[in-house]
């Protein structure tokens, strides 16, 4: 345990109905069933190699999106680059379509590829902000509208870097890096623009706020605010609103997706997919991750997450452990079924493990 921190125990859920595999083959899998129930929390463990993500992150998430018509591409794939046709999986989905609608694939991938994209707009919160500008007496006497504040519209940017913020720069022999603009210093825009005020801030200063600092700021703003509350609690309260995708972790992607997945009305029967998801994660964050998995399954929904971090395996509501060893000596089911139980099985590897994880709850 870390510093004597412990989770909070929890009965375990019941499968509403199965989602079932069968003759699954991909990469180091082969020729497999599995079972998933649906409406829990399913932790997926094993070896470094012995198939978790094959099944997982490739098998299931093709299988089922090809049922439900959301074609993988081959970025989606993890394809290789150097390969002429991504590898595809094998097998199919033989029973519990009926109870998934929808399926949601929380990964590690960055939310954009140049400083354009931001926490701000991928999470949507930005539209509301922009409004809120617009409305202030100054911009309705300058006749300023919402694109104004937009650093993708030209009228409101900065001219220089056409609202990056940054500019980038040619290295001979080496990837193109990127530099703050010499115009705005990365404010991302035009002067005129920045002379408008909401509550003393500019739209480059809301854009510097901290999510925990902008829950403040915006508290009065219940549209702004959802969307804050949601990244805070899932333990990005320290990220800028208007920090780059390039300045962003995998796992900071990632919680972000996840955020904006959670702020968005849930429907129910939706399956989410996650691969490691606690990664670099503090135990508190991890806890607070935990808690917001936990909700979606609490509204209806299955969440199948790829782990290592026994403390979160320990409060799933049912575990596949595959191995029994990695490569070529792996892609077997060696256990499933609650926590209790998979601790308990010899032949488990991660038993031992989730077993200590167990004793201290």
């Amino acid at each position: 345990m870390f510093g004597g921190h412990t989770l909070l125990a929890r009965p375990r859920r019941a499968a509403s109905a199965w989602l079932r595999l069968e003759g699954v083959t991909r990469n180091t899998v082969h020729d497999l069933d599995a079972a998933f129930p649906l409406g829990c929390f399913t932790a997926v463990t094993g070896l470094s190699g012995s198939g978790k993500s094959s099944l997982v992150s490739q098998a299931l998430i093709e299988l089922v999106g090809e049922r439900l018509e959301q074609a993988m591409t081959a970025e989606d794939a993890d394809a290789s680059p150097i390969e002429d046709m991504p590898a595809r999986t094998n097998g199919r989905v033989a029973t519990g379509m009926e109870a998934v609608h929808r399926l949601v694939k929380v990964d590690q991938r960055p939310i954009g590829r140049t400083p354009r994209s931001n926490l701000a707009t991928y999470t949507g919160l930005f539209d509301h902000v922009r409004r809120l500008f617009a409305a202030t007496p100054e911009a309705r006497r300058r006749r300023y509208d919402a694109g104004r504040f937009s650093f993708n519209v030209a009228k409101g940017r900065c001219p220089t870097c056409e609202g990056e913020g940054f500019v980038s720069v040619e290295l001979m022999f080496m990837p193109s890096v990127y530099a703050p603009c010499p115009t705005c210093h990365g404010a991302r825009y035009a002067p005129k623009t920045l002379e408008v005020r909401w509550h003393g801030l500019s739209i480059a200063d809301v854009l510097g706020l901290t999510v925990a600092r902008a829950c403040e700021v915006f508290a009065e703003e219940a549209p702004v605010l959802r969307s804050l509350t949601v990244l805070d609690d899932i333990g990005l309260g320290y990220l800028r609103l208007g920090q780059p995708a390039t300045e962003l972790s995998g796992g900071e992607a990632q919680r972000i997706k996840l955020a904006t997945e959670l702020q968005r009305g849930q429907r129910g029967a939706t399956l989410y997919v996650l691969d490691e998801p606690t990664t670099g994660l503090h135990p508190t964050d991890v806890d607070r991750l935990l808690g917001q998995l936990n909700a979606l399954v609490d509204g209806g929904n299955t969440v199948v997450v790829v782990e290592h971090d026994m403390r979160v395996v320990a409060q799933a509501d049912w575990v596949i452990d595959l191995g029994p060893g990695a490569g070529a000596d792996g892609g077997m089911i060696v256990a499933s079924g609650p926590p209790e139980v998979v601790a308990a099985n010899e032949a488990s590897r991660t038993g031992p493990y989730l077993q200590r994880e167990l004793d201290v709850r």
